[in-house]
Parts: C-alpha cells; structure tokens; sequence
C-alpha cells in the first residue's frame, strides 16, 4: 500500500519541479546547435548575443500548476525573415509564434520529456520542431516534445530537440517558483460543558497564526459548535482554543491524548497536518467529544444505531437528516450519504468521527466500526 501511495505522489511532486517561471539563461551557450545531442559547435550564442538578442533573452515561459504555459514576450522578441521580417532582429511578435494562443504543457521524468500544446506553443527558438526547422508561420506545429533534464536543483531546465539535421539545445533558468497551496485545516470545538460565556466569541490559537489572540474568530455554525478553516504549513502545529481572545482559554495539565509532548512548559493541543482534513468534533478542554445522550444542547433528539456496526448506520432525529458523513481519526472523508442511512461495510474496524447535519444543526459523535 505504502508503495502504491509513493507511486500516485510522485508524478505530482515531480511536476512540481517545472512548475513556475522560466527564461532563456543570461549566458553563453543558452542556445546553441549542432550535429549531437549535447554538441553546439555549429553556434551558439556569444556575450554580446545577450545584448543584441534581449528581447529574446527577456521573454518568460510560465508553467502554472493547472497544466496551463503561458508566454509573455512584452509585445517585442526576436523575429526573423522567415516570419515576414526583414531581417532577422528585434521586433513585433509574429502570429501563431506571439504568445497568444492557449497552451498547455506537460512533463514526463520517466522519459525525460517535456511537451508543449497549442499552436505556436514553443521553447528557445520557433522555427525549431520535431523534425525540422519551419520556414513559414503556416507550417507551425500543435505540439512539440523536447528532451528535458533539471539540474543546479531544479532551477535549471536543458532542453534537446532533434530538428531532422541535428540538435538545438535551449537552457532556461528558473526565476520564481509557484507557491504550493497549504493544507486546509478545518478546526472544530464543542463548547456544550463550558460553563462560561462565549458571547464575545471563540477564538483558534495556534502556531499557524502566531498566537495572536482575537485575530482568528471561530464561526458558530450551530448550537455549541464553533468551526474554522485555515491553511496550515504541513507538519505538527501546536493549538488550543480560547474565548474572548485570551480571556479564557483550555487548561491541559499535559500527558493528555491530544496534547503535545514537546518539554517547554506549555501543554497545547497538537496534529500532524498531512493535508486537507476536518478534525474531529472536540469539547473545550477535552481531546474528545462532549459526552451525549443522543440529545444535543439546544434539546434536539439525535439517534444513531447500531453502534458500533458492521455495515449500516441509520440516524433518527427530530429535525429531517440533510446528510451523513464520516471521517477517520486523521480528519479524511471516508463516507458520505445524503440520507439518513450510511453503509461503512467497505470500511476497515476501527473508530470513526460521524457527523450528522439536518435542519437545525450539526451533531457529531464516535461510531465504531466492526
């Protein structure tokens, strides 16, 4: 199972590495040709090319995380006669090599291969494809695959093409990488056994937003239950919930389930963020759920049975069940029924976060599984 996992996860991760902005490298040999792979003998661009070739050199290629390239020439690259220029130089992009049109890209590490789509999608240089050297805007390819290899780690991407007489090579350099998106962390208490006020609000604390006291208000989605989603770094992050701020906050005396075992005086609440999650239901100063009766706060009956179960799971409530769903220990949605059945046969023994949504509210409590 374990290597199955690493195995969807790494194409991911290794698309990752290409993902962001790239340009032609400020140096000699950035472009260059000859008779091999590898081998630019022919030409190659010198120093002074850097100057005279600056609207080539400062054109940028983005290749964004939904599989969209972008290429930016900032209305001026290097055009030539092929392309209706009068000679080759500096000038107004030429259609369908502008820019334009919507491209999309992808990269293949197994085959050290990385392809661009769309007509006139290209790197280095356009008149460069598979197989040949175009001489006329007309005969623009859909699609082009280059040789691809990383280095300098990652921030440097040599492209080899065949042209059918030799090979071009192209070296980008990376210039900003695409931030990858944080986990989103859905934060949840019950605040039914706190015996004060919550009037002025309930609050997360936590390292993900550096302690700060009132700057990050919970939602009160029903009853006693208090809800917050925030992107959290991957890793352990310490917690805990407050009221009024810093008014009032839990109070573990450390050695808890839930609370972290770091020597530093401080006994918070802590989870291992893998990704997205929404963690179990909690009561105030509790790593588990206020204790129930099938009766939430606000008086509404809730029944779930049997429990704990083989296969179904039926719901009764006063108030009609909009849906049911079930999470495991680590927060991730492992069923979901818009009714007041759920089967979990498919489900591996253990214990289980359900929670329940009808008319008036959100209850939750454990369900274990046989």
């Amino acid at each position: 199972m374990k290597k199955l996992f690493l195995a969807m996860m790494l194409p991911t991760a290794l698309m990752a590495q290409v993902e962001g902005t790239w340009k032609l490298a400020q140096q000699s040999g950035a472009l260059g040709v000859g008779p091999n792979k590898g081998n630019i003998s022919w030409w190659s661009n010198s120093p002074t090319d850097l100057t005279t070739r600056a609207c080539l050199f400062d054109d940028s290629i983005t290749f964004n995380t939904n599989g969209q390239m972008l290429h930016y020439m900032d209305g001026n690259t290097w055009v030539e006669v092929w392309q209706g220029a009068g000679a080759d130089g500096c000038g107004t992009p030429v259609a369908p090599h502008d820019g334009s049109g919507q491209y999309t890209w992808s990269f293949d590490a197994t085959q050290g291969t990385l392809t661009v789509n769309g007509l006139g999608a290209h790197m280095g240089l356009a008149k460069v494809i598979n197989g040949a050297e175009i001489n006329n805007p007309n005969l623009a390819a859909s699609s082009i695959t280059y040789e691809a290899a990383l280095s300098n780690n990652n921030q440097t991407l040599t492209l080899d093409i065949n042209f059918g007489g030799g090979y071009w090579r192209f070296v980008y350099n990376k210039i900003t990488s695409i931030p990858v998106p944080l986990p989103k962390v859905t934060f949840r208490v019950d605040m039914a056994d706190y015996t004060g006020s919550t009037a002025n609000g309930v609050f997360l604390n936590g390292e993900m937003n550096g302690w700060c006291g009132s700057c990050a208000p919970m939602v009160n989605t029903s009853a006693d239950i208090w809800e917050l989603q925030v992107d959290v770094p991957a890793g352990p992050v310490q917690y805990k919930f407050t009221v009024d701020g810093w008014s009032d906050k839990e109070n573990f005396v450390g050695g808890e389930a839930c609370v972290d075992t770091v020597n530093d005086g401080f006994f918070n609440r802590v989870y291992d963020v893998t990704g997205d999650a929404v963690l179990a239901l909690v009561c105030f100063n509790s790593c588990t759920d206020c204790a129930t009766t099938g009766i939430e706060s606000n008086g509404i009956s809730v029944n779930v049975y049997p429990n704990p179960t083989e296969d179904l799971v039926q719901v009764t409530s006063s108030n009609s069940v909009i849906s049911i769903t079930l999470f495991d220990l680590v927060g991730r949605k492992v069923a979901e029924n818009h009714s007041d059945v759920l089967n979990v046969a498919h489900l591996n023994s253990g214990t289980y976060r359900l929670v329940v949504e009808h008319e008036k509210g959100i209850y939750s409590t454990t369900l274990i599984k046989r």
